[in-house]
């Protein structure tokens, strides 16, 4: 019985993964959020996860953090942020390989501080609408947001929500993991920076047109209120564990006072916040979440973990052990979920485990359009304006980039420790 669960559970796991793959294809008009909430019906329906269960799989947090995020980048839209830091940016560059390699520093850069999904829900628009202005190809330009806004992350316990779980659980402080993380990022950012050059170098040595496009009107005092809170936030991010305060509530904060400050010109504004809210991206997490929960309950997430030596054998995993099952899971379930469930299985006190943990999870996210929340929300939010992702091909450009990344992040862990 046990035996059967656990194949049945694979089973939805792979179709569910499959229809992920195929989204958004032109002849098949199904979402990525609709893929995955179809994986978590189909748990429920066959008795796999109970339905009194799903408020207890389903991270809040996590929603919460993303709805109020949204809410913020909506209202620096409406005020004409984007406007503003994209012909900024497109001033400096100067050349397209330019703007790629200051974009990828700047979203590492700010991904180091704050946490990464906010990061990409605002600089998404800002790098489609660069695009749109100098008639550039976006998918390089947002892949590189989506590789650099993960490696930066790594850098520091605030950069993602991994990071954060495992600072606290296994109680390192913030300057040991930025000791021991920083070295990584600062080398697997260029590597990153090349494979995307050398893959796209036909799009990216083409001259810079001139920018096109209309201008947008910039409501100058509903921008420095939207930049005030967006900045409040960021600090609220990089302090949240010294005042106290969960990540997810300053995000939601933060996007209740962008929603008051676009309500402020007209009530009805709150209509075009929502609709501005990628209530998708919500419904892909909501069914991941769910599906999660299979995986754990079924006993598929065991069965995975004894193929991997010192997992499930009374042995302590080694370095490349750790690397490869966070690699994996963090491919299947995505790598916040993979590193709560692998961080119940490592020793307690062993810090060269649960960096390699941290290194390994975040680094894995590059792999896959769902390895990794902030690689969805990019290839979401580019939809809504038109842009697709094919599964494939960014895999196909993601899993090099990640050996090669989780190769040297091992190397550096046995180095150092």
């Amino acid at each position: 019985m046990v035996l059967d669960t656990i194949l049945i559970t694979a089973a939805v796991f792979i179709f569910t993964y499959a229809l992920i793959s195929v989204a958004n294809l032109p002849r098949i008009r199904i979402s990525r959020g609709l893929a995955a909430a179809i994986g978590g019906i189909l748990v429920l329906i066959l008795g796999i996860v109970s339905v009194a269960d799903v408020p207890d799989l389903i991270n809040i947090h996590v929603i919460f953090l993303l709805i109020g995020m949204m809410m913020l980048v909506a209202g620096l839209e409406f005020s004409g942020f984007f406007r503003i830091i994209s012909d900024m940016l497109i001033k400096r560059s100067g050349s397209k390989v330019r703007m790629l390699a200051y974009v990828m520093i700047i979203c590492a850069v700010l991904s180091a501080i704050a946490l990464n999904d906010a990061i990409v829900l605002m600089f998404t628009p800002i790098v489609i609408r660069c695009c749109r202005n100098t008639k550039s190809n976006p998918i390089p330009y947002l892949i590189g947001v989506m590789f650099s806004a993960n490696i930066g992350s790594l850098a520091t316990p605030v950069g993602n929500p991994q990071n954060a779980y495992i600072a606290s659980e296994a109680g390192i402080s913030f300057i040991d993991f930025v000791i021991h993380a920083v070295p990584i990022s600062l080398i697997c950012l260029p590597i990153a920076f090349f494979f995307i050059y050398m893959i796209f170098r036909k799009n990216l040595t083409s001259d810079m047109p001139a920018p096109a496009g209309k201008d947008v009107p910039v409501d100058r005092p509903r921008l420095w209120a939207t930049v005030s809170i967006t900045v409040g936030a960021m600090i609220g991010f990089a302090l949240s564990d010294a005042i106290g305060i969960d990540i997810y509530v300053i995000a939601l904060a933060a996007g209740i006072l962008a929603l008051l400050v676009v309500m402020s010109k007209s009530p009805k504004n709150i209509v075009w916040v929502a609709k501005k809210v990628d209530w998708m991206i919500i419904v892909f997490f909501i069914g991941l979440f769910i599906l999660m929960g299979a995986v754990v309950t079924s006993g598929l997430l065991d069965e995975m973990a004894s193929v991997f030596p010192g997992f499930g054998d009374g042995r302590t995993p080694s370095v490349l052990s750790v690397t490869a099952f966070s690699a994996v899971l963090s491919n299947i379930v995505s790598n916040v979920p993979a590193v709560v469930l692998i961080g119940g299985l490592l020793p307690e006190g062993n810090m060269m485990l649960w960096m390699t943990l941290a290194a390994s999870s975040t680094l894995a996210g590059n792999a896959t359009l769902v390895a990794s929340a902030a690689n969805v929300i990019v290839a979401e939010r580019s939809e809504n304006d038109g842009i697709s992702f094919n599964f494939w091909k960014f895999a196909a450009i993601g899993v090099p980039v990640t050996i090669v990344t989780l190769f040297i992040a091992a190397g550096i862990m046995m180095l150092i420790f």
